[in-house]
């Protein structure tokens, strides 16, 4: 039996202990504990200062190699591309400032730039009608442009049929001269279907061509590493079409920014530079808004008709910045 004594010990114990408590955290820990927290916000402070000025430094030197490039840009691409007729396709993600600033681009080159293809989300479209109405039309449209039909697998008739109207072509490189009457048709079939949007008659047959794109968005918003099979299905449509057109053209170049990663989006950039894809002969670059991904797209293009290609820019894959011409 534990007698009364005992409690009354135990009990005292208790208490001294908690007096002990409060004379210590009162006093000589209190002062300690205090110092060692005021000293800990003072050097996070420090290093959130040193980390914001790191960040201000390395803004303005980023700032100032993109007006230094914008600023050399005319000299590293100049007289490249005169005499060249190109066409630049502009996918539903390519932002309209990159279609504007690789357009002026291309034409401080000496480019002859047709007018702006513009292809809809009706191209890319898995709804059941929009399938059957891309088969339809793209039957049609190689009819009228008296061009059998040669798609690979991942591709569609509608790729092929744009292939020869914009580079009036009716095979390969070497294929045969499409009469302007023909690819006019052909391309009334497309606007009107709304697979196209641009011009009104067909844009002049181009010796090269621009694919301009951007990531497509994921239909879920939950972050993932995992990339959306609906986002990548519709990134390997564009893969497809730039790869038709590559087909036909003597030249051709795929610009897109990449995917954000945990977005679950998909870029045709990353797909078009995975080996063994459809575009295994194009050349892609990944920064097109910026002056040096703008002339990388035009070096590009000029080491393409010379029978190269490569992966330019800063994103993973880029065989470096911009093309090494002999």
């Amino acid at each position: 039996m534990i007698d009364f004594r005992y409690h009354l010990v135990s009990l005292a114990a208790v208490l001294i202990a908690l007096s002990i408590g409060i004379v210590l955290g009162a006093g000589p820990l209190n002062d300690n504990i205090g110092s060692t927290l005021s000293g800990e916000v003072t050097k996070l402070r420090k290093e959130k200062e040193a980390l914001r000025q790191q960040a201000n430094e390395q803004r303005r030197q980023l700032e100032g190699h993109d007006a230094y490039d914008e600023q050399t840009l005319p000299t590293v691409v100049g007289d490249r591309l005169t005499g060249r007729d190109v066409t630049v396709v502009a996918l539903p993600q390519a932002p309209d400032e990159d279609v504007e600033g690789v357009r002026e681009t291309l034409e401080t080159a000496g480019a002859t730039v047709a007018d702006t293809v513009e292809v809809s989300e009706a191209w890319a479209s898995p709804a059941d009608d929009a399938t059957t109405t891309r088969s339809d039309v793209g039957d049609a449209a190689l009819d009228q442009l008296d061009v059998e039909s040669a798609v690979p697998d991942g591709a569609q008739r509608i790729d092929q049929a744009l292939a020869v109207v914009l580079t009036g072509r009716s095979a390969a490189q070497d294929g045969d001269a499409v009469p302007q009457t023909q690819r006019e048709q052909a391309w009334t079939s497309l606007h009107d279907e709304g697979l196209v949007d641009g011009p009104e008659v067909a844009p002049a047959a181009a010796d090269l061509v621009v694919v301009l794109g951007g990531a497509v968005a994921a239909e879920t918003t939950d972050e993932t590493d995992a990339v959306d099979r609906a986002a990548e299905r519709e990134a390997n449509i564009w893969v497809a079409l730039t790869h038709m057109i590559e087909t036909h053209a003597d030249g051709t170049v795929l610009a897109s920014a990449d995917a954000e990663t945990g977005t679950g989006d998909a870029s045709p950039l990353t797909v078009a530079r995975t080996q063994g894809s459809l575009a295994e002969g194009v050349s892609t670059v990944d920064v097109p808004s910026i002056p040096m991904g703008r002339a990388a797209i035009v070096l590009a293009l000029v080491q393409q008709d010379e029978g190269g290609s490569g992966h330019y820019g800063l994103g993973q894959g880029a065989d470096g910045p911009v093309p090494v011409l002999q």
